[in-house]
């Protein structure tokens, strides 16, 4: 029982020399950014890669992509945004060049089941086009 009472108090002398000290804020902040073209494939294999060709854009050279979010929307559908990040506003902003930011990427995935599948792109809210991709078994 001495040991417990040691330990206890070990562990809350210790706790009590912790600073409280709030994080700095991160130096950037995720956002959506907008999908210019999409390439998905019309059939694949299961178990293979899917690559889809993707550019990206952002209103300035502020902006980085980040990547894709993914998420299943309804049986074999799936809804996905870009995501990038740009500098945190609440800290002093960087000069930015105003040129459009352009990414091309490719996005990669595996399905493991055979189906029809449909992939919407979405900009926001707005939904940029909806492939549907045929997984077929080997």
């Amino acid at each position: 029982m001495k040991k417990l009472v040691f330990s206890a108090a070990v562990v809350l002398s210790l706790s009590a020399c912790l600073k409280t000290k709030d994080l700095p804020p991160d130096q950037r902040v995720l956002v959506t950014i907008s999908f210019a073209n999409v390439n998905t494939p019309d059939t694949a294999k299961v178990g293979d890669t899917v690559k889809t060709q993707l550019r990206v854009t952002a209103p300035d050279q502020c902006y980085k992509f980040e990547g894709v979010d993914a998420r299943n929307s309804g049986p074999n559908q799936f809804d996905l945004q870009a995501i990038g990040s740009k500098p945190n506003p609440a800290l002093p902003q960087p000069s930015c060049l105003p040129n459009l930011y352009v990414k091309d990427t490719i996005f990669t995935f595996r399905l493991m089941t055979p189906g029809k599948y449909v992939m919407r792109y979405y900009n926001g809210t707005t939904l940029l086009q909806a492939d549907t991709l045929h997984i077929v078994t080997n």
